[in-house]
């Protein structure tokens, strides 16, 4: 994406036809599950690869075969901070998507932390777990079918890959009932569990029956994501 320090981004300039609209909506749809950024009507950005210059060039034929203009540039910003306010509020929408996932799994986690506390596994929890597996990974293949920012997200979408993984593997060893095991796995990624202080569970409105014994288990409060909103909100457990 970058060559001899200078960044390149692909400049996307398009026109189509005013009828039907649906042509400028389905131009505006791919646009934004490409994640480009909008510089002004009908100009759009993103950061220079292989990939984005693939999407653009079939973008470009697919206006023109709908009988509209479409140009390509290969530009560079004169102001680096344009050009780090742009990258920032693009980095900002894709790493969004990929918190989410981690967001999801520190809350399937610190459940599993209730669940090794009081030994308790049954089909219907097998049930529920499965499901939000289930829709935490098609999260993630969702927000990996519309990142093309390639190494500026690699960090963020590994960290979500990874979380992913531990509650996979938390998950297997919980449906075969080993508490012991499972417990040893939770300690060993502690940082992927959101779990809250002392005047965080007198203050949280779950406080009471539904407040979290974790007393036993040697897990610091650590939660690896901070810019993750705080995933113990139980107004929304029901989503579990």
């Amino acid at each position: 994406m970058q060559e001899h320090g200078v960044m390149r981004w692909l400049q996307l300039t398009y026109k189509v036809p005013s009828e039907p609209s649906q042509k400028r909506v389905w131009v505006w749809r791919r646009l934004q599950n490409l994640g480009a950024y909008a510089l002004q009507n009908s100009v759009y950005l993103l950061p220079y690869s292989e990939e984005v210059e693939k999407h653009f060039r079939q973008l470009s034929h697919d206006i023109h075969e709908m009988g509209g203009e479409a140009s390509i540039f290969s530009v560079v910003a004169l102001d680096v901070a344009d050009e780090q306010r742009i990258l920032h509020a693009l980095l900002d929408c894709r790493n969004a998507d990929y918190n989410k996932a981690v967001k999801v799994c520190a809350r399937f986690l610190s459940r599993a932390v209730d669940l090794v506390e009081k030994q308790e596994w049954n089909e219907q929890l097998q049930a529920e777990f499965s499901d939000i597996l289930e829709k935490v990974h098609l999260s993630f293949r969702s927000a990996r079918r519309h990142d093309v920012l390639g190494s500026y997200t690699a960090i963020a979408r590994a960290s979500a890959a990874e979380a992913i993984a531990v509650c996979e593997q938390v998950f297997r060893v919980l449906q075969v009932r080993e508490f012991a095991k499972a417990r040893r796995l939770l300690e060993m990624n502690y940082e992927w569990i959101y779990l809250p202080t002392a005047a965080e569970q007198e203050t949280s409105p779950c406080s009471g029956s539904q407040s979290r014994q974790t007393a036993s288990l040697s897990l610091p409060h650590h939660p690896k994501y901070k810019n993750v909103s705080d995933p113990y909100d139980c107004t929304t457990q029901d989503e579990m």
